[in-house]
């Protein structure tokens, strides 16, 4: 059974239409406000008359900051341009009042079904993960913000893992110089990497290794891999 939040009251989504997200597409609706975000396998958003943007957007921050759960944008007319906002923020997708309920109850169940298989795999393989359209990382199911070039670098170790990386090389793919930029540019990013993962656990603060006079290797924890 998956379980989907939504933003306002329930009259968004009619009694009726609770009853067979339920009954035909094992989906329970609960009220986002009132429900804990790690309860939920979904979030909808609703833009309407009855819900300020600003919260709408304090919402779409707040999931996104704590979790990679799809969540929906329900509009009753189409968003055009507006919608690369949305998506630059980590919209999954658009629903739209005017589509029949069965096109949005399976929109909505292929988004959590394909989320879950997405999070079994890493469950199985790797629970760190790498996600590029918003520069972030997964680490213990945790979620790290970085900046650009944080997120590149780390990427880059990522991509060679268990490889040594020197500072050349680094700062070559960091910022395309045909001199190498100093060292301590390099240095003072993962200072900043690694402050950030001993946020999330100090345990993990050492995937990162530095390789006197050479440069750096990423080398994830063996819990993290099957």
């Amino acid at each position: 059974m998956y379980a989907i939040g939504i933003l306002s009251d329930m009259q968004v989504i009619r009694e009726k239409e609770q009853e067979r997200f339920l009954t035909d597409f094992d989906i329970t609706v609960h009220d986002l406000e009132n429900t804990d975000l790690a309860a939920l396998q979904g979030i909808i958003l609703p833009k309407n008359e009855y819900i300020q943007i600003e919260k709408l957007f304090q919402w779409l921050i707040k999931v996104r900051e704590n979790t990679l759960k799809p969540i929906w944008i329900l509009t009753s007319e189409p968003l055009g341009d507006e919608k690369i906002i949305y998506l630059k923020l980590g919209v999954t997708g658009f629903l739209l009042e005017t589509d029949s309920f069965e096109e949005i109850a399976w929109t909505i169940k292929n988004g959590m079904l394909s989320m879950s298989k997405e999070d079994t795999a890493a469950d199985k393989n790797h629970i760190f993960r790498m996600d590029p359209s918003s520069f972030t990382a997964l680490i213990a199911g945790k979620k790290m913000m970085l900046t650009k070039l944080e997120y590149m670098l780390l990427d880059y170790l990522y991509a060679s893992e268990n490889s040594v990386r020197t500072y050349e090389e680094i700062a070559n793919y960091l910022w395309k110089q045909k001199e190498s930029a100093p060292k301590y540019r390099v240095a003072n990013l993962i200072f900043h990497i690694r402050q950030k993962i001993e946020m999330i656990d100090v345990k993990y603060a050492d995937m990162i290794k530095t390789v006197r006079s050479k440069g750096y290797i990423l080398t994830l924890p063996e819990e993290f891999i099957e």
